[in-house]
C-alpha cells in the first residue's frame, strides 16, 4: 500500500482523515455562506438608507437651498421659498405631483426617484413650514 496523507501506511486512516476534512470543509463553507447571506440581507439598501433630508440635499438643495429659502440659482429660476405659505398650503398630493412631474423650471424627478423617495421629500418639505 502507498503512504497516506498522514504519513501512515493505513488506507483506513486516510479515508477517515479525508471524510473529516470534507465534513469540516462543508461545515466551514456552509457557515461562511450563512454568515455572508445574513450580513448581506441585513445590510440596508441604498434606498432604505435614504432620508428626506439626504434626498433633498442631493436633488433639491441646489435650487431650493438647504434651508428651503432658495439659492441664487433657484431664485433666478423662480424656485419658490419652501417655507412660504403658498407652498405649505399645497396638499401632499400637489407637492408629490410637482416633484414627480416638475413645474415651471423645475425638472421632473419621477424617472430618478421612486414613489417612496418622493413621499420622503414631501414629508421633508413640510418641515420648512415649521422652521420659519
Amino acid at each position: 500500500m502507498g503512504q497516506s496523507i498522514l504519513g501512515s501506511k493505513s488506507n483506513a486512516g486516510a479515508k477517515t482523515f479525508s471524510r473529516r476534512t470534507l465534513r469540516s470543509g462543508i461545515v466551514a463553507v456552509s457557515a461562511s455562506a450563512m454568515l455572508f447571506l445574513g450580513i448581506a440581507s441585513a445590510a440596508p439598501s441604498a434606498k432604505a438608507a435614504d432620508t428626506g433630508e439626504s434626498l433633498f440635499n442631493a436633488n433639491c438643495a441646489v435650487c431650493h437651498g438647504q434651508d428651503g429659502h432658495g439659492t441664487a440659482t433657484g431664485k433666478a429660476l423662480n424656485a419658490p421659498d419652501l417655507s412660504s405659505a403658498a407652498v405649505q398650503k399645497l396638499t401632499n398630493a400637489q407637492i408629490t405631483e410637482q416633484i414627480a412631474d416638475g413645474k415651471g423650471n423645475m425638472p421632473p424627478f419621477k424617472s430618478t426617484l421612486d414613489a417612496g423617495q418622493i413621499k420622503l421629500l414631501v414629508t421633508y418639505v413640510r418641515t420648512f413650514g415649521k422652521k420659519k
